[in-house]
């Protein structure tokens, strides 16, 4: 990694202005100048040639405040800016196509240059999607994606090295000794599974059950098909779309303190604040993103919550639990946590995964002031009446030729506020429920049992978006004409797609993904897609929202699980395409 300490004014980096696609890179730093108060630069190749587009990061010092790290793209002719008053630290910078001569530079007064040459090999610095381009059947990369990467990006480094030990060992270079010894490695995850959701005690999944690997066999015979040959290279990656970045693209970084499992986070009203949930915990942790100061907000109680899917409302921040039967809201002037317990005495645990929301992905209620969820546990859709703490579910419909493992994951309500629509991760398919008549109405099937339809958002004008998560594509579906107006490849079919948000400010779809370090946006208008890039590897994505009054895009590297390395921090970007300039937002 190329660095810099002592950031005392401009920057200067050198790259080649090659392709957008290939190689990720750090890149060299030459600086110049006095104070840090506007750190400007360029990225140029070994001749001089500016690089366009390339993510030149600036990671604080410690005990400086702001945001951990704060990322820039340089313009057309190489240059980059950081905004006035950036605090000191250290700078880096990283593009597709080159990698840095020399592994570290410290900055000072005097300039720094840092040059940067080709190189092939992708290994380390292409997302994990891109190891799994060589499957010749789509069928066995949807069920890969489906098995694994619940939990982590597939395949991680240390999956890879574990693959490179096979191809190293003389005693499993046969097709079933490598089964042998990946049935052991899933069957290691499916232990991890049931102990994370057993983590409050009481009902714990089965093996086979949500964020597991299943049945070991079949995932197995997957695993040796996808991880064989030099796991030391990866050649030929590219994004696939074009980028979507300019030189007033900025993206944030807030770290917070251990044990820090970041499962989402949001923005909140008009401030300066984003909430975030800590799932391995019972606290929704707010960060100040001008200070970078947190505050931990502890939900009352002795048992173990873990806050999961946080969704803001006018009233505060609503959140589910990980573990089942609650539903809550911090109210952010009191700080103080409402919980509304959902099971009936005897009854089956209720896992509150989604909760109804509008097309500002705000927390929104029915005509009759009813709250709606999904149970991802009991496959039922489910309501909360908040004022009284009246509460129901109704099971949805078994699909024929598609019963068991249904898992009722995303949610949303319809612009009329009659309708909440669902959908099923594990069987392929969704469909509405009327909540004045109480009666499931429409149901869609995907081709693919496979497909993995996620999170999924209304457009205020009622079309529904469904991420794809095993297909690696985008759905539109028109809620009033009842119509399917498209199924969308993504650039990168192994990306992972976790969810979509649709944006009401630019009238575009955002696409966070969980195996490919970016960010899609989706145009219905011309149906084009572009790219945003992450400045980091394991940038594993969840939910993504948008800041109406900002502009700003909030979104987290969710590496949840304990055993699951990676970056675990909220993120606040700016796309720099003008639109929170033009709301005045800094």
């Amino acid at each position: 990694m190329t660095v810099a300490r002592s950031l005392g004014g401009a920057v200067l980096l050198h790259l080649k202005p090659t392709a957008l696609v290939g190689i990720a890179t750090w890149i060299a730093v030459s600086l110049w100048g006095s104070a840090l108060a506007d750190t400007r630069g360029r990225v140029s190749d070994l001749n001089g040639a500016p690089l366009a587009q390339a993510m030149v990061t600036l990671t604080k010092a410690p005990g400086a405040a702001g945001a951990t790290a704060t990322t820039v793209f340089t313009n057309e002719r190489g240059e980059f800016a950081f905004a006035a008053g950036a605090p000191s630290g250290m700078l880096s910078a990283r593009s597709l196509g080159y990698r840095q001569i020399e592994s570290e530079i410290a900055t000072g007064s005097a300039p720094v240059t840092i040059l940067m040459r080709p190189a092939a090999n992708e290994a380390g610095v292409a997302p994990a999607s891109a190891y799994l381009k060589g499957f010749n059947n789509p069928a066995d990369r949807e069920a890969l994606v489906m098995a694994c990467v619940a939990c982590h990006q597939m395949p991680a480094p240390e999956v890879r090295d574990y693959a490179r030990l096979l191809d190293d060992t003389p005693q499993t270079q046969t097709s079933e000794a490598r089964e042998q010894a990946w049935t052991a490695i899933v069957k290691q995850m499916n232990y991890v599974s049931s102990v994370e959701f057993g983590r409050a005690g009481g009902f714990v999944p089965s093996g086979e059950n949500v964020y597991s690997g299943g049945d070991p066999a079949p995932t197995a015979k997957l695993l040796v098909k996808a991880l064989q040959g030099p796991m030391r290279e990866v050649r030929g990656y590219g994004y696939g779309a074009p980028l979507i970045v300019t030189s007033h693209t900025t993206i944030r970084e807030f770290e917070v303190p251990a044990p820090n499992a970041i499962r989402e986070a949001v923005p909140l009203g008009n401030t300066d604040f984003l909430y975030a949930a800590d799932v391995s915990s019972n606290r929704v942790i707010r960060i100040d993103t001008h200070s970078g100061a947190v505050k931990d907000f502890t939900i009352p109680g002795n048992e173990l919550l873990g806050p999961h899917t946080l969704v803001p409302g006018g009233d505060g921040v609503w959140a589910t639990s990980f573990f089942p039967n609650v539903l809550m809201r911090l109210d952010p002037h009191t700080e103080q946590f409402k919980l509304w317990r959902l099971n009936k005495p005897g009854g089956h645990p209720v896992g509150v995964h989604d909760i109804s929301f509008d097309a500002d992905h705000r927390v929104v209620t029915d005509r009759h002031g009813r709250i709606w969820f999904s149970d991802i546990m009991n496959n039922a859709v489910g309501w909360l009446d908040p004022r009284s703490g009246a509460t129901g579910e109704l099971k949805i419909p078994p699909v024929p030729g598609r019963e068991g493992n249904e898992q009722v994951y995303g949610l949303a309500m319809s612009p009329d506020r009659g309708h909440v629509w669902y959908c099923q991760l594990g069987i392929a398919s969704f469909g509405s429920f009327n909540t004045e008549t109480m009666k499931f109405e429409r149901h869609i099937e995907f081709e693919s049992r496979n497909a993995g339809p996620r999170r999924m958002s209304m457009s205020d004008d009622g079309v529904l978006y469904l991420a794809l998560y095993g297909g690696g594509q985008l759905a539109a579906y028109d809620t009033k004409v009842n119509r399917m107006l498209g199924i969308y490849d993504l650039p990168d079919r192994a990306s992972a797609p976790y969810a979509t948000t649709w944006d009401p400010l630019r009238k575009v779809v955002w696409i966070p993904t969980s195996n490919a370090d970016v960010i899609y946006r989706f145009d219905p208008r011309t149906r084009s897609i572009g790219v945003l890039p992450l400045p980091r590897e394991r940038g594993f994505l969840r939910m993504l929202h948008v800041d109406r009054n900002s502009g700003f895009l909030v979104t987290s590297y969710a590496n949840i699980v304990a055993h699951v390395r990676g970056p675990r921090m909220a993120l606040l970007i700016d796309p720099g395409d003008g639109v929170a300039a033009a709301r005045g937002s800094r």
